[in-house]
């Protein structure tokens, strides 16, 4: 495989004029009707079958795609026997390294595995660019700070246990409280891979993971309680003790995580610091009071069957106020199913809503973080290029070729594909890419389904020519679109999706 491999800067979205241009194929009013999709269209799997207007390129084993995923580069080239893609890992240069300075990592190299899964569970997407210089030092810092609090903490279990009389023996007490620190300990342990595992969904989510995690914690304390239930034995109390932690842990971790987000949100003015020192007085208050009602509630009894009929009395009145609390916290946030439908909208009528009406209307699903229909999926941002490009045929070379030559002075690139539900767009973003070329590429995505869904040449438009005039009108029409959506009140300092981090620099 070629190790020479364009690694240019590619420049900034350009915003004054193009060179010329053919004719457009497709005019039409920004705000006139579309006709109607003819959905007698053939299936596939693949990338649609467009016309690409080119000569295939010998079947040659070279890069055409690099992928940033988890802290390495996959390099991804064509397969020389045809049959599909091939992809070879390497770590990414150092800053300032030269070219042919990069260290190789075979695909199923164990240290370069570890390494990508450490990076994940442990440093925020994107490190080092996404985050301040002073990052680095100061959670080093944080983490001996945090391991202090834990070594003081335990101490002080040990002080308190032995204060009221339990496991005087010393053998005894240290059994007891080895228990006691596995049981917190367990529930550290699943909340690292839980964090793993779903942590990019904390910011397109957020609503939906708050309810969940209080959920959890609800179950969480509905296993502790069952302590009083079985018989008495280290194993019984670990079991219980244990696993209702590492629910009530994990459920805590989603809130704190997604609560760092609402308070942005509810900073109007810059004052996150106020605002979340008020938020802090308002817990306690509420603490106290819930400290004083649940002891006044022990006074009467002190039984199981008691303390599960107030168990289950409580928890749906806790997640009622959850859920509502979800609903009147009314965000202005860029979902991706309401920027989906938002883009789509203006291209067809050449209007935005606001999340008001957007609510009234019922076009996205729960807190406008689920599409309302599977059918209304129809955008994919920032995939894999395997998961686009699966089967390495001819017509992913052809459509990959086109794309990339359109888009070659640009931060986003578009593959659009055929599928049973129509035309389908998935927007692969350059390593460079900021908020506004995000949405530049969701806009040109609109564009393009909504010609490829009316063409009359279906299922076989030119696909050069289709993107490159939607190109031009998207760089004439993407400033009014995003105008017309701070008019109606959204954020658009903000895209909320479930950004894994996946960047891609195509040659």
């Amino acid at each position: 495989m070629h190790a020479r491999i364009c690694r240019q800067a590619w420049p900034r979205l350009r915003r004054h004029g193009l060179a010329s241009r053919p004719a457009p194929l497709f005019t039409r009013p920004l705000s006139s009707k579309q006709p109607p999709r003819d959905h007698r269209r053939r299936e596939s799997s693949v990338a649609g079958p467009f016309s690409a207007e080119y000569e295939h390129a010998p079947p040659e084993a070279r890069p055409f795609a690099v992928e940033r995923v988890g802290g390495r580069e996959c390099h991804v080239s064509w397969s020389d026997n045809g049959s599909g893609i091939e992809k070879e890992w390497r770590d990414i240069a150092a800053p300032g390294a030269g070219e042919g300075k990069v260290a190789v990592a075979g695909t199923n190299a164990v240290t370069g595995r570890i390494s990508a899964w450490f990076r994940q569970m442990f440093l925020p997407t994107n490190y080092p660019q996404s985050v301040h210089d002073s990052y680095a030092p100061f959670h080093i810092l944080q983490a001996l700070e945090t391991t202090m609090a834990t070594i003081t903490s335990v101490l002080c279990n040990q002080a308190l246990l032995t204060a009221v009389g339990v496991s005087a023996e010393g053998s005894i007490f240290g059994a007891v409280a080895v228990q006691w620190i596995i049981k917190d300990g367990a529930g550290e342990v699943a909340k690292l891979f839980f964090i793993r595992r779903f942590s990019p969904y904390f910011d397109s989510h957020p609503k939906t993971f708050t309810l969940f995690g209080e959920a959890i914690g609800c179950l969480g304390s509905g296993l502790q309680i069952a302590t009083v239930l079985i018989s008495p034995s280290p194993l019984n109390f670990l079991l219980c003790a244990a696993g209702g932690n590492i629910f009530k842990l994990v459920g805590n971790a989603i809130w704190f995580t997604t609560h760092i987000k609402f308070i942005r949100y509810f900073s109007m003015q810059g004052n996150d610091g106020d605002v979340a020192a008020k938020d802090e007085s308002q817990a306690s208050v509420a603490q106290l009071g819930g400290y004083a009602a649940g002891i006044s509630l022990l006074t009467f009894s002190h039984a199981p069957a008691y303390l599960y009929s107030i168990f289950f009395l409580t928890v749906p009145l806790h997640l009622t106020m959850t859920a509502y609390m979800m609903r009147v916290a009314t965000f202005e946030l860029l979902t991706l199913p309401r920027i989906s439908h938002l883009a789509q909208t203006y291209v067809t009528d050449g209007e935005v809503d606001s999340q008001a009406d957007l609510d009234k209307k019922g076009a996205t699903g729960l807190f406008g973080e689920f599409y309302k229909n599977k059918d209304d999926r129809w955008l994919t941002l920032a995939p894999r290029v395997g998961d686009v490009l699966s089967s390495g045929s001819d017509v992913d070379r052809s459509t990959w070729e086109v794309c990339s030559q359109v888009f070659r002075d640009d931060r986003y690139l578009l593959l659009p594909c055929d599928s049973p539900r129509g035309a389908l767009v998935s927007v692969l973003f350059h390593p460079d890419a900021t908020n506004d070329d995000m949405l530049a590429g969701i806009f040109h995505a609109a564009l393009v389904r909504s010609v490829l869904s009316s063409s009359a040449e279906w299922p076989n438009p030119p696909l050069r020519q289709v993107l490159s005039e939607t190109r031009a009108q998207a760089e004439e029409e993407f400033p009014e679109f995003q105008r017309a959506l701070r008019a109606r009140g959204w954020r658009t300092d903000e895209l909320c999706f479930a950004d894994h981090g996946h960047r891609v620099t195509w040659t």
